[in-house]
Formats: structure tokens, C-alpha cells, sequence
């Protein structure tokens, strides 16, 4: 089936939703084409509310299509006066004209009559010019032709490959590219001949190919938006996933929250389903026997053992102190925003003495709860105590299903880190992750334990940025559904 101009222009529009964190798939692409047939470009509400029934699928996706939308199909902005086309005459009451006695000054402000025959005065001296007034695209412009204007743009747009933007200053060059497809430079040759010899015609001409150059930038612009923010959004959170958490400056927050937050959802949507199990499991005899007397010992009923399985719980204990803060701010927040997948998440934070914050974050947003630990318990570092504290509060809550995720860089300043308590804790829990923000060649340089640590742990990696950290939130999250 042949593609239409409609149906290219939905697909694009597709493109523009998926870089924008919408996720389509083939098959709702194929219905938005079907819906749109049938609905029809005409009327844009029934348009927009046709897709957003095929395309959107949740809130957050609701909200990022009609935001969507109104970038991709917006109405262009009304220009101000001065950048408008002349208009017509009788469109404006001369009374409501400041009476002036300078005659020069009403020479400047000419009737829109007086200035195309200043032009069209000017084209009976060229032939060159003559044959400029005759085209299209100057009629167009000196009538307001919004539609021819519209249809030429487009046909150019495509001339000129705008499609193939994506930096922000390649505005001034794909505009440029816009205007030459357009035929604009007879214009601009038109103007310099006028500019030495007919400056009334000069002016006229010159206001129309601002407009057309505002339209140009316009159509670029709108380019950019579609084809281009989508890859530039792509790459600056890729690289903001892998920098150092420890070097993310304040005004880059918003970006790495949206981040976090996109991430959470992405392994919401890979593990929050669980697959039916269709084995039955083991034979439960004796309930059997008990119900086949009712049937003279034929057992009509079977009855099966019931698997009891303990819910997966998740211990982190972050090290807050001043080297390794900032990375324990971004696990706390990564790790509450799966709650939805990950529901039980029991939170400890230590410099030296060590707390439980689980209720700080059940009732404080996030960032306010990070900021209240790190107030509270930074300080120098003291692990002996850390761990002698949480065996204390929670070394008897820790089952066969308890994760231990423990977040610091194992620098004691040379004393006594107490590894037999680590030893304890991994010998009772499933899982015991230590998460080191250093690079593996510090460790066990100076006053770091890392090296023994490595012993007691199950895992011990680096972390140090987003994407460490998502992969092995990752790793977890598929491990306790086994």
C-alpha cells in the first residue's frame, strides 16, 4: 500500500513521540494510521483525540502526547505588525491616523496601495523585475497566501533535506539551504538593484522577504524540534548516565531525576509481571487419602503441598560521609523509585553510629529524606561501630530471602573494620552486594579494607555512576524472582 503525504507526516510524528520517552510499537503505529484514515486531517481535535486513545496508554504517556502533539502540529505564532505583510487597503481607518504636517513623514508612512505601486512602478523599468512580479511565490507573499506559502515551504523543506538537522546552530544553515530552495535569491539580486536607484520599492520588497525568512526559520525550527531534540535528549542522558554521581552539578538534578525515574519504569516493565506456573507441584498424600473417604477411597480430589516462599526484602546500608555521599543520595533514590517491584526496602545510613531512615523515606519525598540522613549521621567514618550498631537493630530480621546492598568505599582509617560481623551477616542473607564508588585499582590502596571485604561479600563491583547502578538494581530485581 502506497504511503500518503498524511500518513508520512503520522509516522514521523511517531518518531517524534518515541524520542520523547513514548514507547509505540508496530502494531500501534499500524492503528494511528487506520484511526487517522478515518478520522482525516481536517479537524485537528478529533485528530488529537483519536491518536491520543491509539498512542497513549498511561498518564505519563498521555501527558508527554499532547505535549507531543502541540510541538509537532502547533499552529504557527501569529507574527507581530511590524513583521506582517502590508495590509490591504481599507483595513484600517484613517482617522485613527495621527494628523502630521510633515510631509516627509507622510511619505514613510505610505498606504499599502502607494507601496505595490511603488514596486510594480519599478518592474515596468525592468524586464528582470517584471518577470519577478509575475511569480508564485511573490504573489503569494504580497496576497498572504497562507496556503501557497505553506505547500511551496513544505516542497522546499524536503528540497532541502531539513529533515537532517540535529544541532541547534545549524538553524542559520538549513535556513539558508530553506530560502535557496525557495528561489530567493532572485529576490535578493531584485533588492540590490532597487536599494541604489528605489528605495520605496527596495523597502517593500525588502518586508517581504523578512517574511519569508521568518517563515523559513519557522519551518527549520519546527524541524529541529521533530527530528532533532529526540537524538540531542538521547545523547545528554546517556552521557549524564555515565558520569560520576559524584560530579552532578545542582542545575543537572531535574534532568537526572526524569532519569531515575525512567529507568525505575524500564525495570518496572521487565520484572513487575510474573508468568503463571503451570507445574501443580508436590503430591500432598495424606490430604489426598482424607478426601477420597467421602468417595470410598477413590481420590477424586487431589490436594497439593503449598510452597510457602518469603517475600524478598532489601537491607542497604549506605556510608554517608563526606567521600561517598553523594553516591549513597542516588542509590536510596534509584532503589525507592522500583518500591512498585521492589516493595520491601529497608534503608540504614552511617558515618560512625548507624540508624535506620526507612521511616524518613515512607515519609519525607526522597531528596528531603537524603538531605535529613546526611545531616544526621555524616561524619568520619567508623565501620566497627556501623556494623556492630546494625547487627544491634536488624541482624535478626535477616532471612534466606534478605538482600544486603552495602554502599561505601571500605576506608577505616587503619583500624579494626570488624569483618567478622560482615561474615555473620552474609552467612545469614541471600545476598550480600557491597557497592564501592572507587575504581577496582584503589582498592586496597592506603587505608582501604576493600580487599578482605571482597571475601565476605557475594558481590563486591564498582559503582560509580547511573549506569552501574541500573544494571545491577537490574541484576537484582531478576535474581529475587527466582
Amino acid at each position: 500500500m502506497a504511503v500518503t503525504t498524511g500518513s508520512q507526516q503520522l509516522l514521523e510524528f511517531i518518531k517524534f513521540l518515541r524520542g520523547r520517552d513514548v514507547p509505540i510499537s508496530p502494531a500501534d503505529s499500524m492503528d494511528a494510521v487506520h484511526a487517522a484514515s478515518l478520522l482525516g486531517y481536517a479537524d485537528r481535535s478529533a485528530l488529537r483525540d483519536g491518536l491520543a486513545a491509539v498512542l497513549a496508554k498511561s498518564p505519563f504517556e498521555e501527558s508527554r502526547y499532547h505535549e507531543a502533539f502541540e510541538i509537532f502540529f502547533g499552529l504557527p505564532e501569529s507574527r507581530s505588525p511590524e513583521n506582517q505583510i502590508p495590509p490591504q487597503e481599507g483595513s484600517e481607518d484613517p482617522a485613527d491616523q495621527p494628523p502630521s504636517d510633515d510631509q516627509s513623514s507622510a511619505n514613510q508612512q505610505q498606504s499599502p496601495q502607494q507601496q505595490s505601486s511603488a514596486l510594480e512602478q519599478a518592474a515596468n523599468a525592468s524586464e528582470a523585475l517584471t518577470q519577478l512580479m509575475a511569480s508564485p511565490l511573490l504573489r503569494a507573499l504580497q496576497n498572504g497566501d497562507e496556503a501557497s506559502l505553506a505547500v511551496a515551504i513544505e516542497a522546499a523543506a524536503r528540497d532541502a533535506g531539513v529533515e537532517g538537522i540535529r544541532l541547534f546552530t545549524q538553524r542559520g544553515q538549513f535556513t539558508r539551504r530553506l530560502l535557496d530552495a525557495l528561489g530567493e535569491t532572485v529576490l535578493r539580486d531584485a533588492a540590490i538593484d532597487l536599494e541604489s536607484h528605489n528605495r520605496a520599492a527596495f523597502e517593500e520588497l525588502q518586508a517581504l522577504r523578512e517574511q519569508l525568512r521568518l517563515r523559513a526559520r519557522d519551518r527549520v525550527e519546527r524541524a529541529y524540534l521533530i527530528h532533532a531534540s529526540g537524538d540531542t535528549e538521547e545523547f545528554l542522558d546517556n552521557t549524564l548516565s555515565e558520569v560520576k554521581l559524584a560530579n552532578i552539578s545542582p542545575h543537572q538534578m531535574i534532568r537526572m531525576r526524569k532519569l531515575i525515574e525512567r529507568m525505575a519504569r524500564k525495570l518496572a516493565t521487565r520484572h513487575g509481571r510474573r508468568r503463571k506456573r503451570h507445574r501443580r507441584g508436590q503430591l500432598h498424600v495424606p490430604a489426598t487419602l482424607r478426601a477420597s473417604i467421602a468417595t470410598d477411597g477413590i481420590p477424586f480430589t487431589t490436594r497439593w503441598k503449598a510452597v510457602t516462599k518469603r517475600r524478598p526484602e532489601v537491607m542497604a546500608i549506605c556510608d554517608v560521609s563526606g567521600s561517598v555521599a553523594a553516591y549513597a543520595k542516588f542509590l536510596l533514590m534509584f532503589l525507592y523509585a522500583v518500591q512498585d517491584v521492589l516493595p520491601r526496602t529497608r534503608s540504614f545510613a552511617f558515618s560512625s553510629t548507624l540508624g535506620e531512615v526507612t521511616d524518613w523515606f515512607e515519609e519525607l519525598p526522597v531528596e528531603e529524606a537524603v538531605t535529613l540522613v546526611n545531616r544526621t549521621y555524616g561524619g568520619a567514618t567508623d565501620y566497627a561501630r556501623a556494623f556492630q550498631d546494625f547487627a544491634d537493630l536488624a541482624l535478626g530480621d535477616i532471612h534466606s530471602a534478605t538482600t544486603v546492598i552495602i554502599l561505601g568505599d571500605a576506608r577505616n582509617n587503619n583500624s579494626d573494620p570488624r569483618l567478622d560481623l560482615l561474615a555473620e551477616i552474609k552467612s545469614r542473607c541471600k545476598r550480600l552486594i557491597w557497592l564501592n564508588p572507587e575504581p577496582r585499582v584503589a582498592w586496597g590502596s592506603g587505608d582501604s579494607a576493600m580487599l578482605p571485604v571482597i571475601h565476605h561479600c557475594h558481590l563486591a563491583t564498582e559503582c560509580n555512576n547511573l549506569r552501574q547502578l541500573e544494571r545491577i538494581v537490574d541484576k537484582l530485581l531478576a535474581d529475587s524472582r527466582r
